[in-house]
Order: C-alpha cells, then sequence, then structure tokens
C-alpha cells in the first residue's frame, strides 16, 4: 500500500509541476535565482508554505509566484521588441492548431487537467515533451489568450 500511495503522490506532484509550468514557463529560472528565495524568505507563512511545502497544489504555488513577479515588477507577458512581430498578432484566437509531426502527442491544458491519476501517470512523458517542444496548448491559464 505504501508503495502505490508514494506511487499516487509522485504522479500528482508531476501533474502541479506541469500544470506550473503552463502557468509560469519562467518557472524553473525563477527557483533557481537567490533573488526569489530572498524574496521568499521575506514573505509571509502561507507564502513560503505555497512555495516550499506544498507539492500538490500548482495553483497556490501559482499565485506566490504571480506575487513575486508583481514586488519585483517582471510582466507576465511576453514582450516583442520587434513592430513585425507585434503586426503578425492576431486580437482574435484563431481555429487553427499548430503543425504537428506523427511523432509528438500534442495535449490540452484541459484535458490534462481533467486526467485521473492513472492516465496522468501513463501520459506524463509525452505531456512534459509537449511542454518542451512547444506543442502543449494552454486553454486554462491566462497563457490561452
Amino acid at each position: 500500500m505504501r508503495e502505490i500511495d508514494e506511487m499516487q503522490l509522485n504522479v500528482h506532484r508531476e501533474k502541479a509541476e506541469a500544470q506550473l509550468l503552463a502557468i509560469h514557463p519562467d518557472f524553473n529560472d525563477i527557483k533557481e535565482s537567490d533573488e526569489f528565495h530572498n524574496w521568499a524568505d521575506e514573505q509571509p507563512k502561507w507564502i513560503q508554505d505555497a512555495l516550499y511545502e506544498n507539492e500538490t497544489d500548482a495553483k497556490s504555488a501559482a499565485r506566490a509566484i504571480d506575487l513575486y513577479k508583481a514586488d519585483q515588477g517582471i510582466s507576465t507577458k511576453q514582450k516583442n521588441t520587434s513592430k513585425d512581430a507585434a503586426k503578425s498578432v492576431t486580437s482574435r484566437p484563431s481555429k487553427a492548431t499548430p503543425d504537428t509531426d506523427a511523432s509528438s502527442a500534442m495535449f490540452k491544458e484541459s484535458d490534462v487537467n481533467d486526467m485521473s491519476a492513472q492516465e496522468y501517470e501513463k501520459n506524463a512523458d509525452a505531456i512534459m515533451e509537449a511542454i518542451r517542444s512547444g506543442k502543449f496548448i494552454y486553454d486554462m491559464s491566462g497563457n490561452a489568450r
């Protein structure tokens, strides 16, 4: 039973990490910075708990990172310095999906959110690869815009 409980905790932890990366794709860079940890040390206990004690609640950790970014003046939106890049952005989301090759799967954030722990565990590697390769569709978080 203990092994099963540990496996389920690992699945929930990986799912939360994938959700957090979907909300804050720069989280890996942030968590490596001393500035972030220094900021966290000065915060109330609930923020510290959301960042350091929490392993499965991506929304709590994401909210704490939102506060960090707000305090540090870090924009959560990608900046386009080129006028050509700004012109290529449409104001309405298109119905088209990105091109994919047959060897890689595409996942939607909402589909991952609806997966059971067993389904997520079975697809965890493919989900992480989709996130890394940019073939993960963010249709729930602020990145969906």
